[in-house]
């Protein structure tokens, strides 16, 4: 059975689900109306064939039921033309010459809703109304009603069945409820609603579980309001933690645009001292070159050959300056030392270059001869010290900078102290510190931490602590 739900176009009863079979009472043909119209009028707006029996019963023709689906459809000549929906009569839906057989008209849908169905349509929606039987044999009209509701709710078809109020009696009434999964009625434009004595007793069975569902959720509340609590705790929790980590990617974002801002500023530095430097350094000796070339294939005399010897001097100085200035930009890029002799002398060498440029005292204390570090970490914690000194320089205004490395529990712990101005917690947590940011993600990616304190007027304290992780062997 299909559990699908599909729009009415009835106020009073909303959506409902393939397979449904309900009963319709009515007072007036515009009570009919006020009933068909839309129910047709939803099945074809959801490609569903529509199919529309007027029996004798009806107090209703084919040429009424269509002229008011023409007024409330604008186009439904489209959908007649397009054979979305017929409207049929009594004779020829009903009976087969002259005589009703209740087999013949079961079957007559269940081939309509084939035929709709390999169509491309969803499904069928039907209306009918067998309340002419009441004159031929009542219990051919309750067998017929029980039969369509057996065959309906394994179908694609909604089924509703019309009755008029006037001229049914009481006992007819109960057994055409029965034999429909709900009825309502309209009486002058108003809704009302009958209950079968089937629906009568769901009321009561959901009345009943209602009321124990109550004692079940007073039985509940305490557990709840305590749970509500934790909760509560839990949410707001993670909401800090949402903050948190919304500022953390906001950071994130900012240090790359940073790095990236970097890189291009570096590439930029470099091409410019290649370019000014080095470009204008080898455009001279080639011109010397040439010079020479074209000297040596004339004749010379001794004078020439000291001007020669004096211009190979010239130039084998520039060479020495390009092979200087080659050094200083590779060392710039990643010093030799590093890969050379180690992190330990490539510190005791940045420590030089730093006192060098800057002026700043710089003091180190080694506690360890040798690091069995891999080339990762050598660069990473190279890297960290590199910007730490960048900071001191830019924001500390200090004056001496001791730097200590040490080895204590399988760390690497690097110290750099300043007796600058210190800094600040909101500078240490600040979003806009993207040094400070470089650097934790960097030591995070080893594996370690990283602290750093300050107090104002004596200074900062950057103290880096690493797992060492000696370089696999080949």
């Amino acid at each position: 059975m299909e559990t699908e739900l599909r729009e009415t176009g009835i106020s009073i009863v909303g959506d409902m689900p393939w397979g449904t079979h309900f009963c319709y009472f009515y007072e007036t043909r515009q009570d009919l109306l006020d009933v068909l119209v839309p129910y047709f009028k939803a099945g074809l707006k959801n490609n569903e064939f529509c199919l529309w029996v007027i029996s004798n019963s009806e107090l209703l023709t084919m040429q009424e039921a269509t002229s008011a689906l023409q007024k409330a459809l604008p186009d439904a000549d489209r959908y007649f033309a397009k054979g979305s929906i017929e409207i049929v009569g009594h004779d020829e839906w009903f009976l087969d010459k002259g005589t009703f057989d209740l087999y013949t008209v079961a079957n007559r849908f269940k081939q309509k809703l084939d035929d709709a169905l390999d169509r491309g349509y969803a499904g069928m929606r039907v209306n009918g109304s067998p309340a002419w039987l009441y004159n031929q044999d009542v219990r051919e009209l309750s067998k017929f009603e029980e039969e369509l509701d057996s065959l309906f709710p394994n179908l694609r078809v909604i089924a509703s069945c019309t009755y008029p109020l006037s001229g049914t009696r009481g006992a007819e009434l109960l057994d055409i409820a029965r034999a429909h999964q709900f009825v309502i009625a309209r009486r002058h434009r108003v809704w009302e609603v009958l209950e079968t004595p089937e629906l009568k007793q769901a009321k009561e069975e959901i009345n009943r579980l209602n009321q124990k569902l109550e004692q079940r959720v007073l039985e509940r509340t305490r557990t709840l309001e305590a749970t509500t609590e934790v909760l509560r705790r839990e949410i707001a929790e993670r909401k800090r933690a949402e903050e948190q980590l919304n500022a953390t990617s906001e950071q994130l974002r900012a240090l790359s645009e940073s790095l990236r801002s970097a890189r291009e500023e570096e590439g930029t530095r470099i091409a410019r001292e290649l370019h000014d430097e080095l470009g204008s350094a080898l455009t001279s000796l080639k011109w010397d070159l040439e010079e020479m070339s074209k000297r040596c294939s004339e004749p010379v005399d001794q004078t020439d050959y000291s001007v020669l010897r004096a211009r190979t001097e010239e130039m084998m100085a520039l060479v020495d300056d390009i092979l200087s200035n080659v050094r200083r930009i590779s060392s710039e890029l990643r010093p030799g030392v590093l890969d050379d002799l180690g992190l330990i002398a490539a510190i005791e060498w940045q420590a030089r270059q730093f006192e060098s440029r800057s002026g700043i005292i710089c003091n180190i204390d080694s506690l360890v001869d040798d690091l069995q570090l891999n080339r990762e970490q050598s660069t990473a914690i190279f890297r960290i010290l590199q910007e730490a000194l960048t900071n001191i320089l830019r924001h500390a205004q200090a004056s001496q900078v001791n730097i200590l490395v040490e080895e204590l529990d399988g760390e690497l712990v690097l110290e750099v102290r300043d007796n600058g101005r210190g800094i600040t917690e909101d500078q240490i947590a600040g979003s806009h510190s993207l040094g400070l940011i470089g650097m934790r993600e960097r030591v995070h990616l080893l594996g370690g931490r990283i602290e750093i304190t300050g107090s104002a007027g004596r200074g900062t304290v950057l103290t880096l602590r690493a797992p060492i992780h000696a370089e696999p062997s080949d």
